[in-house]
């Protein structure tokens, strides 16, 4: 069976990267749900920068995923499988909204503020829907490996465990814009893709360190 190496320092580093912008994006964000989107897209100032960073977050994270379930090396089975496919599912939808928000948004905004009613036709277009499901498997694959992760005990049940709840947390409090309770989860999950990061780096150091270490006897 043909197998992939998987650069696992790279993986990590990108994590890192997803995580820290994770965590400092949702305090930047601002709710859409308090005052007409329009307003709020012309009153952010950072707006598509925020959009923009956030494409590099969905892609990151699925590369940084690659590098969990590669440091486990089998062991979680379909956890593993499932939560690539989810989090690939979610760099695609994700990707495609933040591009369309950053590029689209503040145009549309000037130019015909009602098309960014919650309940106008650009939010409730199929193609902005699908990829908004298609968007939460960013935060669901992660979950999903989570637990895979935390069922082998390669690393501490506890990362595994957060892991699998930091997700799903932000998705329930963060996505809604909930004050204080929104924010605190999405910097939890971003500081958990931290740990993470920091874990399979370390990890592939030393297996490096090991593998020196043979050589040389």
């Amino acid at each position: 069976m043909a197998s992939v190496q998987v650069p696992v320092r790279v993986s990590a580093i990108v994590l890192a990267v997803s995580g820290a912008v994770t965590a400092a994006l949702v305090p930047l964000h601002p709710s859409i749900f308090d005052r007409p989107v329009a307003e709020v897209v012309r009153d952010t100032a950072a707006w598509q920068l925020i959009h923009v960073a956030s494409i590099l977050v969905f892609a990151f994270a699925f590369i940084g995923a690659v590098g969990i379930v590669a440091v486990h090396g089998g062991r979680l089975r379909r956890f593993g499988q499932v939560g690539l496919a989810f989090s690939l599912s979610g760099a695609v939808g994700g990707s495609a909204i933040g591009f369309f928000e950053a590029l689209a948004f503040p145009v549309v905004a000037d130019s015909d503020p009602r098309l960014l009613d919650l309940n106008g036709p650009m939010f409730s277009s199929w193609l902005f829907l699908g990829a908004g499901l298609l968007a939460i498997g960013w935060a669901l694959g992660l979950a999903v490996i989570g637990v895979g992760a935390a069922r082998a005990a390669v690393f501490p049940r506890t990362a595994g465990v957060l892991l699998a709840a930091s997700g799903p947390a932000y998705l329930a409090l963060g996505g809604p814009f909930i004050p204080v309770a929104g924010v605190l989860s999405g910097v939890l999950f971003g500081a958990v893709q931290l740990w993470w990061a920091w874990l399979i780096f370390s990890f592939s150091a030393s297996r490096a360190e090991t593998r020196r270490g043979s050589a040389e006897q």
